[in-house]
C-alpha cells in the first residue's frame, strides 16, 4: 500500500526545505497538461518478467507492465546508443544523406546546427520544465564531448538542446565516463584489461545508478511542488557493460540453472565486448564463463530495476501517478551468445527488439500487452499528442496512442532500421525480416523461425522481392 507523502519523505531523505515545500504545497499541476517521465535503459533486451522471461527477478518494470501497456514488438532503428538515442529525441529514422545518424556520433547533427526540433526542445517551448539525468543522448550526462574530456564538462554545450536542467551525479567516480563504466569503490574501466563482470559486496550506491535514482527523486520532489508541468528524463547506465551489480542482486539468480542452450560458443564476435574487456584467456567455447557473463547480465538487470521502482515509487507516492506518463525505453537489445554474437551490432531481432512500456493515467485495459509494430520514432509524435502539442512536420514516426486505448489496434505495417553508416538496412513486417547488407540479401519467417537462424530468401522470391523494394523505397527517401 503506498505510503502518506510526509512519511514517503521522511524516507527517502530529502532536505528540509525541499520536504517541507513539496510536502505542504498543494499539487499544483494536477488539472494541467500531464507529466512525462521518460525513463532509458543502456543495453535492456527483452529479458524481463514481464515479456515472458520467469527466470528474470525484474519486480518493478514488471509492476509497470501490469499498470500499463507493454509493446512486445517494439524496434530501435539502430543498433547502437547514439542513433537510436538519436532516432528517440529528433523522431527521425537515420538517413543516407546524413551517414553520421548511423553512428554513435549522431548528435554532430546538433554540433553542425542542422539537428531537428528536439523532443524536449518542443516540450520546453510549450512551457515544459525539462530535467535530463544520466545518459538519454550517447554521453553519460548529456553534455558534448568524448570519453577524455572528464573536466569541466558543464562548461560544454548540451549535445542536444531543451534542457533546462541536466543534473548527473558522478558519486565516488567524479565523473560520469568514468561512473558509467564503473567498477566498486570509485574504480573504472581499464579498455582492454578490465573484466566484464564484477560483484562487489556493496549497497546499492555502491554502484552509479542508485545515484542516478537519488537525483531523480529529488527532482521529482521539486518538481511536485511546482506549477509547471515537466518532462524528467532519466537514464539508466546499467545492464551495459561491465555487467556489474552488488552481490546481492547476483544472489537472485543460481548459476547452474542460467539457460546457454541457444548460445552459439564456437564464434568470437563482438568488438565491444572483446576488445574493451579482459577476459582471463577465457573464451565463450567455455560453457561455465558463458554462465558467469550470463550472470553479470541478469544481475545488474536487476540491479536497475530497483533503481527504476525507486523511481516508481516516488512517482506514486508524491501523487503525480494521477497526471504522469512514465515510459520505459530499452536503447536496442542485446546478443548474449545467440547467433554466436556478444554485443548489439546487428540488424538481427535480438539487436533491435527492445523493452517498451507506457503507463498513462486512466489507462484503459490495464496490464494488457500488444503485440502491434512500433519503432522507436513512434515515441515523439505519440507523446506530443497525449500532451495536447502540436505534431512537427519533421517526424518520421505515427503515433500510437490508439494502441494505448485499445492493445488490439494498430498503426503501422512495417518498420526499419539500419547500420554501418547507411550500408546496411532491415524491413520488419508482422511475418518476416529481411536484411540487406553489401549485396546479400537474407529473409527471415518469424512464424517459423524466431530466432532468425534459416534464412529462407530463396524459398520465397516473391516475398524477397516485396520486402526489397519497400526497404529501397524507405533508403532512398529524401
Amino acid at each position: 500500500m503506498p505510503m502518506n507523502r510526509r512519511d514517503f519523505l521522511r524516507k527517502i531523505g530529502v532536505g528540509a526545505a525541499c520536504a517541507f515545500a513539496a510536502a505542504t504545497m498543494p499539487h499544483a499541476i494536477a488539472a494541467t497538461r500531464p507529466n512525462v517521465v521518460f525513463i532509458a535503459v543502456d543495453d535492456l533486451r527483452p529479458e524481463l518478467g514481464a515479456y515472458g522471461k520467469t527466470h528474470m527477478v525484474t519486480p518493478h518494470m514488471d509492476r509497470l507492465a501490469r499498470e500499463g501497456r507493454v509493446f512486445a514488438r517494439h524496434y530501435v532503428p539502430a543498433p547502437s546508443c547514439g542513433p537510436s538515442r538519436y532516432a528517440l529525441l529528433t523522431g527521425m529514422y537515420p538517413t543516407p544523406a546524413h551517414p553520421v545518424t548511423y553512428h554513435n556520433s549522431a548528435f554532430q547533427m546538433y554540433e553542425q546546427s542542422i539537428g531537428p526540433l528536439s523532443l524536449q526542445q518542443h516540450f520546453q517551448n510549450n512551457g515544459y520544465h525539462t530535467t535530463l539525468i544520466g545518459k538519454v543522448s550517447h554521453t553519460p550526462d548529456g553534455y558534448r564531448g568524448g570519453q577524455n574530456i572528464r573536466e569541466d564538462r558543464e562548461q560544454n554545450p548540451p549535445e542536444a538542446p531543451g534542457w533546462n536542467v541536466l543534473d548527473t551525479p558522478a558519486g565516488q567516480w567524479n565523473d560520469a565516463w568514468s561512473a558509467f563504466f564503473a567498477y566498486a569503490f570509485g574504480e573504472t574501466r581499464t579498455p582492454g584489461e578490465s573484466p566484464p563482470v564484477e560483484m562487489a559486496d556493496v549497497g546499492d550506491r555502491g554502484y552509479p545508478d542508485a545515484h542516478l535514482a537519488d537525483a531523480a527523486i529529488e527532482h521529482l520532489v521539486r518538481r511536485s511542488a511546482g506549477e509547471e508541468p515537466f518532462f524528467l528524463a532519466v537514464g539508466f547506465y546499467k545492464p551495459h557493460l561491465p555487467f556489474n551489480a552488488p552481490q546481492q542482486y547476483w544472489d537472485l539468480y543460481d548459476r547452474d540453472a542460467i539457460d546457454i542452450s541457444d548460445v552459439d560458443p564456437y564464434v568470437r564476435t563482438g568488438g565491444e565486448f572483446f576488445g574493451n574487456y579482459g577476459h582471463e584467456a577465457r573464451d565463450t567455447e567455455d560453457d561455465d564463463y558463458v554462465r558467469k557473463l550470463r550472470h553479470g547480465y541478469y544481475a545488474a538487470t536487476s540491479y536497475v530495476d530497483a533503481q527504476i521502482g525507486r523511481v516508481l515509487e516516488a512517482v506514486d507516492n508524491l501523487g503525480l501517478d494521477e497526471n504522469t506518463i512514465v515510459v520505459l525505453w530499452g536503447d536496442h537489445g542485446y546478443h548474449l551468445g545467440e547467433l554466436g554474437y556478444w554485443g548489439k551490432h546487428t540488424l538481427h531481432e535480438y539487436a533491435l527488439r527492445a523493452p517498451l512500456i507506457v503507463r498513462t493515467p486512466n489507462m484503459p485495459h490495464r496490464g494488457a500487452a500488444t503485440d502491434a509494430l512500433v519503432s522507436t520514432v513512434d515515441i515523439y509524435p505519440t507523446l506530443a499528442e497525449l500532451c495536447g502539442l502540436s505534431v512537427p512536420d519533421h517526424l518520421d514516426g505515427t503515433s500510437f496512442a490508439p494502441i494505448l486505448e485499445d492493445p488490439s489496434a494498430e498503426t503501422v505495417d512495417r518498420v526499419f532500421g539500419g547500420w554501418n553508416g547507411g550500408t546496411q538496412h532491415t524491413i520488419r513486417t508482422d511475418q518476416y525480416r529481411l536484411i540487406q547488407r553489401n549485396g546479400d540479401v537474407q529473409l527471415y519467417d518469424h512464424h517459423q523461425d524466431p530466432g532468425e537462424r534459416q534464412c529462407v530468401a530463396d524459398e520465397h522470391p516473391g516475398v524477397r522481392a516485396r520486402l526489397v523494394e519497400k526497404l529501397e523505397a524507405f533508403v532512398g527517401r529524401p
